[in-house]
């Protein structure tokens, strides 16, 4: 079931004035159209390197409902579970307290306490589970090779302003390289 973004991230993951820079574009003040499109295209970067690696960069919270406890969260990294609740088909919701976020794999999930049982999620039901995901709250938060993906992502977008009508197009080599350890396993 889908992810629904609660909070936006606070924080753009590199700032204008350093792609300005990266782009060897004249620093201008603030609020120009420079700024505003470079923004733009940061936020663009950001979101294409974060739907690439399942991962928020900058911390934001979500919302996740699903119809399964066997599912791990569908994006990382977790830094924290608000809330989980059962929402029966009427919409009623009914707060889970017997859970714990269960890590050491590649995703966490949600899991019943020791000597307890997760709740039968009936059909028509699902688990609504809201979490906080990102690297922390700050750009030096993210790792440094994703911020410079970030950098070369929004430059590539900034460069090639036209579409491309090749749906197969990948990703500049340099952003793949930098992004691929941090890609989920597929199996």
């Amino acid at each position: 079931m889908p992810l629904h973004r609660q909070s936006p991230p606070t924080a753009l993951t590199i700032t204008p004035d350093a792609l300005a820079e990266h782009l060897r574009l004249p620093h201008s003040a603030p609020e120009t159209e420079q700024t505003t499109e470079l923004t733009t295209l940061i936020r663009a970067a950001t979101t294409a390197i974060e739907r690439r690696i399942d991962s928020a960069l900058v911390s934001q919270e979500w919302l996740w409902r699903t119809i399964s406890w066997c599912q791990p969260i569908p994006l990382g990294p977790v830094i924290s579970v608000e809330s989980v609740a059962l929402v029966d088909p009427t919409g009623t919701s009914t707060p889970w307290i017997g859970w714990y976020l269960a890590k050491g794999l590649a995703r966490p999930h949600i899991s019943a306490l020791p000597g307890a049982s997760a709740p039968t999620i009936p059909t028509g039901s699902h688990a609504e589970i809201r979490f906080t995901a990102g690297y922390g709250p700050d750009p030096e938060d993210i790792p440094e090779d994703l911020r410079h993906a970030v950098t070369l992502m929004a430059a590539h977008f900034y460069e090639n302003r036209e579409a491309t009508t090749d749906p197969r197009t990948p990703l500049p080599l340099g952003v793949a390289s930098l992004i691929a350890p941090h890609r989920p396993i597929r199996l």
